[in-house]
């Protein structure tokens, strides 16, 4: 069996009615996958664009035996519904979705949050969300990876410029196959870089063809609009929240580069309360779930333990995850 067969196959479907005021309360059905060990400490994986929660096939292995695993595919991606225009896709409207399956789905009370690209951004407006509730339902941990979470300092491509232009994002999706996009991402965003050869760029090919997501390209795309205006009062809420927060970064990334992280654990994390912790991963690119599952999965347990660690490198290998800086309060 394939990564797609095998990811499909392990899903159950959930309903949403989208909160957003244009959307009229449309209804989607959103595919939830629940993996690992039932009864282990739980551990939500948040994916970002343009790919899926088949981002985490590795991750969840490596991590199978030890946590309890729940991910979605927010609506336009993976294997969920996705509606065409003129349906509004948007990051508030996905937090919602979030903390729902949370709170009223898989019934969590105590767990943790990875979060990747664009679900990152969706996670920060959930934290605030999760807070808010009564009981508060925010996690214990929050594990930031490779996201544009401070555009200023991106490096967004071409292909996504183009997506996001009204005049061209169109003619751009209609050009675009799911194995041109899948092979485009292996050969600049994977280290090494993949061909579609490679079974998790075969299986992204086959999540983009499915429900014919290349179509909403230019609409899930709009979050950029979202994120530039609001991404600083979403890293401010971030800077005073208890809730303890971890960066990891793929050291190759050239989408979301590491003056992104540099900056924000600088200006909004290091002084933060709770244990903040920020990790580089030098054998990694923007997908470092991919890229390096189990250093990734080793800096899962070893923020779950709490406790103190020193600044240190992983198995103390030249290719090791190096702990570059972190604060405790």
């Amino acid at each position: 069996m394939d990564i797609f067969a095998e990811w499909q196959t392990g899903g159950t479907e959930l309903r949403w009615r989208s909160t957003t005021a244009a959307n009229d309360a449309h209804e989607v059905a959103v595919f939830s996958r629940r993996c690992g060990t039932p009864g282990a400490p739980a551990l939500v994986l948040v994916h970002g664009f343009p790919t899926s929660s088949i981002d985490y096939f590795a991750l969840a292995a490596e991590l199978g035996s030890e946590f309890d695993i729940y991910l979605l595919d927010f609506p336009g991606y993976g294997l969920s519904d996705k509606p065409a225009e003129p349906y509004v896709y948007s990051l508030y409207d996905d937090a919602r979705l979030l903390v729902y399956a949370i709170t009223q789905v898989w019934n969590l009370t105590e767990y943790r949050m990875l979060t990747h690209d664009r679900g990152s951004s969706v996670g920060m407006i959930a934290l605030e969300m999760l807070a808010a509730l009564d009981p508060p339902a925010a996690p214990v941990d929050l594990i930031v990876t490779n996201a544009n979470i401070y555009l200023p300092l991106s490096n967004l491509t071409a292909f996504q410029t183009a997506l996001l232009d009204p005049a061209t994002g169109r003619p751009t999706a209609e050009a675009t196959t799911p194995e041109l996009l899948a092979a485009g991402l292996g050969a600049s965003t994977f280290m090494p870089r993949r061909t579609t050869d490679d079974p998790e760029i075969a299986a992204l090919a086959k999540c983009f063809a499915h429900n014919d997501g290349i179509r909403v390209l230019p609409d899930t795309i709009q979050y950029l609009h979202e994120r530039a205006a609001d991404e600083t009062g979403w890293l401010e809420a971030l800077s005073k929240s208890p809730v303890n927060t971890t960066l990891v970064w793929g050291l190759h990334d050239n989408v979301a580069p590491l003056r992104v992280p540099n900056h924000v654990w600088q200006t909004y994390l290091k002084n933060k309360p709770g244990r903040n912790r920020y990790w580089v991963v030098p054998g990694a690119d923007h997908y470092l779930q991919c890229d390096a599952p189990g250093q990734l999965a080793e800096i899962v347990r070893l923020t779950a333990q709490g406790g103190d660690i020193p600044l240190q490198t992983l198995g103390n290998q030249p290719d090791g995850a190096v702990l570059v800086d972190q604060s405790a309060s």
